[in-house]
């Protein structure tokens, strides 16, 4: 369950973070073509992110890598679960407080998840 945790860290961020990534990687477009193939899944990626980030937030010494994923799991669910209402507007209004820092949040989760898959988790 770690590792499904580690890679939806990873997609969470190229997700997120495409813009950014788009102006680095030049015309390769390797991220568009990537965020393009995991753009269909954003609810689940953001799901895994929001249920483990909470999971593992009761874990000590971890709190910001469980912060970071939550913040993406809230941001990339947001316009997602139309057919609940409730829940539809709570993520659509967290999702429009966070879409600011879009980028941010996704380069640290990024980097977050390629660390802890790597096994170098120096905040962790």
């Amino acid at each position: 369950m770690h590792i499904l945790y580690e890679l939806a860290l990873i997609c969470a961020g190229i997700l997120l973070a495409i813009a950014t990534l788009d102006k680095w990687d030049g015309d390769a477009q390797v991220f568009t073509k990537i965020a393009n193939a995991l753009r269909p899944f954003a609810a689940v990626i953001g799901g895994i992110c929001l249920i483990l980030g909470i999971w593992y937030l009761l874990k000590p010494f971890c709190f910001f890598r469980d912060l970071v994923s939550i913040l993406a799991g809230l941001t990339l669910l947001g316009g997602k679960l139309e057919n609940q209402p409730g829940l539809h507007n709570f993520f659509n209004k967290t999702a429009s407080v966070l879409n600011p820092y879009r980028a941010i949040i996704g380069l640290t989760a990024l980097i977050l998840g390629i660390l802890s898959l790597l096994n170098f988790s120096f905040i962790c």
